[in-house]
């Protein structure tokens, strides 16, 4: 076992994942036409077809998460990081095996999409919030496949950094040294951390539920019926219980990997607060929202939770920061 092992499941693993998430995005292209056919004509017979596409669409989803949980299992059983003797007194280990979780790099915008389409077969019995959401499922999948397709270049960082590693074992390459060190510290505080596997999944699930909320919302507005308040407070719940727990385990990692940086003002972290701010003044706003007018004021202050959602997301790949990918 070892690095040719290791580039024949990435490359098997291409070979089988990308006809499913080619399917993904086919059967989700039919689920917003027969979400939006339903929504204007009212015909059971769309919102029959449209079921049937989001249980086989989230099928293949799961299946798909099968297949990547495969290829990382592949990783850990056939690439192992042994350290060179020399650096005995830096690094606490002989070796390392990389346990990468299933949510990171373009992974993580598959896994909220696939956490997302499981919530969504859990309102399948409200049919105006079930059209809505076929089509914002849609567009999701529409963004996975061009954005953040997981198969079509597996874990590009983790292959740079593996296959680096193993062609400067077999140089006489002196930066091999320095990749060690670097590696110990991605492998221990990043990929394998007990905080990677349990912090973004929550967040992750969170952002899935909280979607339901916002298109709860959305129709409250729409229907003035005082029903989707309940839906979308229901779902909210959940989602503000796991979006506060993530943030909380967040917080020790931060201080654990970054010690003394300036991690407290990264974008996303204030990101992130100013969010959980608003679904606290959302949650709040609710104790009201049968005075007046306050239920329309608590749907605004849902969608504008919502965007800060997004927004907070997409900060990752626009601000420099701790989090972000990109870099001043």
């Amino acid at each position: 076992m070892g690095f040719e092992e290791y580039i024949a499941a990435r490359e098997f693993l291409g070979t089988i994942g990308q006809p499913v998430i080619t399917y993904i995005l086919i059967i989700s292209l039919f689920q917003g036409i027969f979400s939006i056919l339903y929504s204007i004509k009212k015909n059971s017979k769309y919102y029959d077809y449209l079921m049937k596409c989001l249980y086989i669409s989230t099928g293949l989803y799961l299946t798909g998460f099968l297949m990547l949980a495969w290829f990382h299992t592949q990783i850990y059983n056939n690439v192992l990081i042994e350290y060179p003797s020399e650096m005995g007194r830096m690094i606490p280990v002989e070796s390392s095996r990389f346990a990468i979780p299933l949510w990171i790099e373009s992974e993580k915008l598959y896994f909220w999409a696939m956490c997302a389409s499981i919530f969504a077969l859990t309102v399948t019995k409200r049919k105006d919030i079930m059209s809505f959401l076929g089509v914002i499922l849609s567009i999701f999948s529409v963004v996975v496949y061009f954005f953040s397709n997981p198969f079509k270049d597996p874990l590009p960082i983790v292959n740079g950094e593996i296959t680096r590693w193993y062609a400067l074992l077999l140089s006489s390459d002196m930066r091999i040294f320095e990749i060690a060190g670097t590696l110990y510290g991605r492998v221990n505080y990043y990929y394998n951390s007990t905080y990677m596997w349990t912090h973004p999944p929550m967040l992750f699930i969170a952002y899935a539920s909280l979607i339901i909320t916002f298109a709860a919302c959305v129709y409250m507005l729409f229907r003035k019926d005082r029903f989707y308040d309940e839906i979308a407070y229901r779902y909210a719940k959940i989602g503000y219980i796991l979006l506060t727990t993530g943030m909380l385990i967040g917080y020790p990692w931060a201080i654990e990997a970054w010690k003394d940086s300036a991690w407290w003002w990264d974008p996303k972290i204030s990101g992130s607060i100013m969010m959980w701010v608003l679904y606290s003044a959302y949650l709040h706003s609710r104790i009201y929202v049968s005075k007046g007018k306050m239920w329309k004021t608590t749907a605004y202050l849902g969608i504008i939770c919502f965007a800060s959602l997004i927004f907070t997301y997409l900060l990752t790949y626009i601000v420099p920061g701790i989090h972000s990918v990109v870099q001043p």
